[in-house]
């Protein structure tokens, strides 16, 4: 069963809104291990940052597909508790995780029930593709799949703010609603949606579905 827990923003302090999803899955278990993969980071990657955050509810592995060995990998993916993916550029990741040829491994591990915790780049990343990211690609990334867990793609990080940025943002969306023929959804910071399988509900918004040229505030 599938259990992913999807942020535009990581919350505040720091990754409180991360920290609290993640307690829902690993509080009753013991000596629980957090999968964490930074893979869309340009630079820090905030590793010593995140074991910091989750001292005393779980330990922390980092995964870096452009540095590990993929027996590294797969061995943290294999007794992982839960899978953390945060932000950065999804061009990136997407790069880096089709280049370790990863992203078929952590697609399968996730529908075999591997809960996902993931904010930005990471929940852009839970899509059929990641072509609503907000993102420039610079990195020569030429695959554009993600990991096809819900019917819909994710854009992060949409206007609060009705105006100029939001209607060029809501232009892009449409555009690819109509051409791919598949829902978009736009989450605000501070929103937060949870999916069980392929029920996607909206825990916290505002989060606004866009299909084609229909534009709907779900929450």
């Amino acid at each position: 069963m599938v259990h992913l827990y999807l942020f535009s923003s990581p919350g505040e302090p720091f990754l409180d809104d991360i920290l609290a999803a993640a307690r829902q899955v690993l509080a009753d278990l013991r000596e629980p291990l957090v999968a964490y993969l930074p893979a869309a980071a340009e630079e820090h990657h905030y590793v010593r940052e995140t074991r910091a955050v989750f001292r005393g509810l779980a330990e922390v592995r980092a995964i870096k597909p452009e540095i590990h060995t993929s027996a590294h990998m797969r061995a943290v993916l294999k007794r992982a508790d839960l899978l953390y993916i945060p932000g950065g550029n999804t061009y990136l990741a997407a790069h880096r995780l089709h280049t370790a040829r990863l992203m078929s491994d952590l697609r399968q591990r996730i529908l075999s029930g591997l809960p996902l915790v993931a904010f930005s780049a990471g929940t852009v990343l839970c899509g059929a593709d990641i072509l609503t990211s907000n993102d420039a690609n610079p990195f020569g990334c030429t695959n554009f799949t993600g990991f096809g867990l819900v019917p819909v793609n994710f854009n992060v990080h949409y206007p609060s703010v009705d105006g100029e940025e939001r209607q060029a943002r809501d232009a892009r969306l449409h555009a690819y609603a109509a051409e791919h023929h598949r829902a978009v959804l736009a989450l605000e910071d501070g929103a937060y949606v949870r999916v069980v399988d392929e029920r996607v509900e909206v825990i916290r918004g505002p989060v606004w579905r866009l299909d084609g040229y229909k534009k709907e505030l779900i929450r």
